[in-house]
């Protein structure tokens, strides 16, 4: 890949995600979550088992998605703020 498509790729990838999902989390990151939900994908798992153990594993593995100390809710809420777009981004990947 020369450098024009990858500028061209982050841009692109830039684009997809909210931004307060990008100040979190690096371009590689999110490579290394849609390669690990294709081989869940690969071993057999659905893809919507595949997509949410990937993403609740990768969300618990980054500081940056730290909800200690809060009430159920506001953790749910928060999740599910998350959850969704990095779930739409790795579809989009995926298809």
């Amino acid at each position: 890949m020369n450098l024009q498509e990858s500028i061209r790729r982050i841009l692109r990838e830039e684009t997809e995600l909210p931004l307060f999902i990008r100040r979190r989390v690096s371009i590689k990151n999110l490579d290394d979550l849609v390669v690990d939900v294709k081989k869940l994908i690969d071993n057999g798992w659905s893809k919507t088992d595949a997509l949410d153990a990937s993403i609740q594993d990768f969300m618990m593995s980054k500081g940056t998605f730290d909800f200690e100390g809060e009430t159920e809710e506001k953790y749910w809420d928060s999740y599910e703020k998350f959850e969704k777009p990095l779930s739409d981004f790795v579809k989009s990947k995926l298809d």
